[in-house]
């Protein structure tokens, strides 16, 4: 060992004991830094991805599906009803990302309410899978990703490295087509716990915009507390976020048994009131004399001016107390009162899960369901959200069909008439599971089977439009280009229908690719012999009138052009030659010009 100090270079950065590679990483840091400013953001792997799924266009449609459109008109839950022709409400079967794309330009901006139970990541449950591709679905059979009819539900374990990534890319382009669907005043409820608060904050705030953050309410979810770890968790959050927060359109709880109670004055002109305060010595701003009916003179500071004490005390709005302490009081009263302004703490007087399950066991005398939602708390949001009695409310994880329960719960409270869309994935039951056992292969078929019996006990009558994502129903070849056909082909693609497709088949077809709204009334009429379709069809230049029989006849034309109405719609393979066409089209400008004709 030498006495003489080792000598250090200090201009060597090599000779320090610092790592070379995270220096040279930082010097990059920097230097890009110099270029682009740092600010905050909130990303994952796969967003890119997820935004451009949003963006991508479908290219499926919606069948309907009559045979489930039903609801029960008698107490063996045997007759039955088909609402499909003139029901407002839509139960929408397949992936949601779907119903949405194919919701987005009927629905545009229409929506008043959105309710979402999303998978809440509990490395137990199931999220969707998106983006994937023809070419890879034999690897994705083989890995157990999707089966074999490409149900796209995919187990999110906790240990996987894209954990949370999995659960935003399937959350993220399912709310940003969400919001496109709300009015400018509307509101979307979003139930979650613990496992995704934190990032499902962050993404709101990023889809919806922080300044649009309503509320985050903490819901007790259970009547129980498990004496389990160190903290019982029996709470559930519901973000509320608006559209646009300044034109938010909100609605009031009913008031609580307790705020009745304050209600415990009585007059013959009014009924019952309570009593609110004129005099306050923070909040007064009048100051002058006033006389009690016992002759004693009390001074201000008066929250109203003495010409208004004056015509109040008229008028006997005004409560006088007795004794020696008297004091004039402003008169409430209940049948003025909107409700309660509602607050971010919900206890179980709203519903619990457990409550929630019996709700389904009474419909169906079992358990067929688990970890519903009570129709109490649900009634309540839509209380909140959808006040107008005509409002629309959308629920894309429809689950057990709670909301459209709930809707039609409290349109029987309220006398409204509130319209709801549901959409669910036709997921299996469990195998072992109670619903197996009873017959319901699905979660769609219990969801149905619901909101049947549910009507069936309201006495609700609205019942249900049932339809389904399917595939398009045109051949391949429609979309290949002319140098891309084949001559011995062209024969064979005068019809462009793939398969066999019912006239509503047909008809849906067109309201998809017309953007026209999916809910409006359905009425067939027999003209010349042949049957055609009304739809929404009001008078002159409104709705549709669709023929897809093969016996167009110039008078069957002539008798649909005089109807004039807004679009008519003709199939291909009605037409033997070009001039047939042109004769229909010349019909149509000389009787009705200002119909739209389609052919499909």
């Amino acid at each position: 060992m030498t006495n003489t100090p080792e000598s250090v270079n200090l201009s060597d950065v090599s000779s320090r004991k610092v790592d070379t590679e995270l220096l040279n990483e930082l010097r990059d840091l920097f230097a890009r830094a110099e270029d682009q400013k740092e600010r905050y953001d909130f990303t994952w792997n796969g967003k890119a991805k997820a935004y451009f799924e949003a963006a991508t266009p479908t290219t499926k449609t919606l069948r309907p599906q009559p045979e489930e459109s039903y609801i029960y008109a008698d107490d063996d839950y045997t007759e039955k009803v088909n609402t499909f022709n003139d029901s407002e409400n839509l139960f929408i079967t397949g992936d949601n990302l779907y119903a949405l794309k194919l919701l987005q330009e009927s629905y545009l901006g229409k929506i008043d309410m959105i309710y979402i139970d999303p998978p809440y990541n509990t490395g137990k449950d199931f999220v969707y899978r998106d983006n994937f591709k023809s070419t890879q679905k034999d690897t994705d059979v083989a890995e157990g990703s999707v089966d074999e009819d490409g149900n796209r539900l995919v187990k999110n374990e906790k240990n996987s490295g894209r954990y949370h990534s999995d659960w935003l890319s399937m959350m993220y382009p399912r709310l940003k087509l969400a919001r496109n669907l709300l009015s400018d005043s509307g509101v979307i409820f979003v139930s979650i716990d613990d496992n995704e608060q934190a990032n499902l904050k962050l993404l709101m705030d990023e889809v919806f915009g922080e300044a649009n953050f309503v509320a985050e309410i903490s819901w007790r979810r259970t009547d129980n507390q498990p004496n389990l770890g160190n903290f019982a968790r029996v709470s559930e959050y519901i973000f509320v976020y608006a559209k646009n927060y300044p034109i938010v359109n909100l609605g009031r709880l009913p008031l609580s048994e307790s705020a009745l109670k304050e209600y415990r004055y009585k007059d013959s002109y009014a009924g019952k009131f309570r009593r609110g305060i004129l005099l306050d010595k923070t909040r007064g701003r009048h100051s002058y004399p006033v006389t009690t009916k016992g002759g004693n003179v009390l001074n201000g500071p008066w929250m109203i001016t003495e010409d208004k004490m004056r015509e109040m005390d008229e008028r006997g709005e005004i409560y006088w107390t007795n004794g020696g302490d008297e004091q004039p009081y402003k008169k409430i009263y209940l049948k003025d009162s909107k409700g309660a302004i509602p607050n971010d703490f919900w206890g179980i007087d709203y519903g619990t899960n457990q409550r929630a399950s019996l709700e389904v066991e009474s419909l169906f005398e079992k358990r067929v369901f688990d970890f519903p939602k009570p129709v109490s708390l649900l009634q309540s949001l839509i209380s909140i959200g959808a006040p107008a009695k005509n409002a629309i409310v959308v629920d894309f994880f429809a689950g057990s069909g709670s909301v459209a329960h709930s809707v039609m719960q409290l349109n029987k409270e309220d006398d409204g008439n509130r319209k709801f869309i549901v959409a669910t994935l036709d997921e299996p039951a469990p195998e072992d599971s109670e619903a197996r056992k009873a017959g319901y292969q699905t979660i769609d078929q219990i969801s149905r089977e619901r909101i049947r019996r549910a009507a069936k006990k309201l006495g609700d009558t609205s019942g249900f439009r049932a339809l389904k994502v399917d595939k398009t129903g045109l051949k391949e070849d429609v979309f290949k280009t002319a140098g891309e056909l084949k001559q011995e082909n062209l024969q064979l693609d005068v019809d462009n229908q793939a398969d066999a497709r019912s006239d509503y088949d047909l008809l849906y077809d067109v309201l998809v690719d017309g953007a026209l709204e999916y809910n409006r009334q359905i009425a067939t009429e027999t003209i010349s012999n042949e049957s055609i379709i009304k739809y929404d069809y009001l008078g002159e230049l409104s709705g549709v009138i669709a023929y897809f029989g093969d016996n167009l006849t110039n008078e069957l034309t002539r008798e649909i052009a005089k109807l004039k109405p807004l679009i008519a719609v003709f199939k291909e393979s009605t037409f033997n030659k070009s001039s047939d066409k042109v004769n229909v089209l010349e019909q149509f400008r000389v009787i009705s010009p200002e119909t739209k004709v389609k052919v499909i």
